[in-house]
């Protein structure tokens, strides 16, 4: 079985974290998400997570720390999706690959229909405030 190696940011603003919903075009229309994509051969996780926000959102991102990994069997291949903290990024927000994003509270965001490996990711986010 392929595995995939997946980035996403959890992008936090006053209090506040960004989810954006997939497109009509993609795999999983519709569901909500934290921005990302794969990591290619020879790229760190962050400099992966940097590239697909500039590729998915044109802003440049700043990754602080590393937040959880979750995986989840998606056909014959292996997704494994690890979450990073993006504490600030330049740039206006210009969507690439998604119908919409939204702020929101942490808490609010387990009642968006999320990616299922994103669910994984909000509830080590949570955790980790929580302590």
């Amino acid at each position: 079985m392929k595995t995939i190696e997946v980035v996403a940011a959890l992008i936090e603003c006053e209090g506040k974290l960004l989810i954006a919903r997939r497109d009509a075009s993609g795999d999983q229309a519709g569901l909500w998400e934290f921005p990302g994509g794969k990591v290619e051969a020879g790229e760190s996780q962050p400099a992966a997570l940097v590239r697909e926000l500039w590729e998915e959102m044109r802003i440049n991102a700043t990754v602080t720390g590393f937040v959880a990994t979750s995986e989840v069997q998606h056909a014959a291949r292996l997704i494994r999706l690890h979450g990073w903290r993006v504490s600030g990024f330049t740039g206006t927000i210009t969507l690439q690959c998604h119908s919409e994003i939204r702020w929101v509270t942490p808490a609010e965001v387990l009642s968006f229909e999320l990616a299922p490996a994103d669910i994984p990711l909000i509830e080590a986010y949570l955790m980790k405030l929580a302590t």
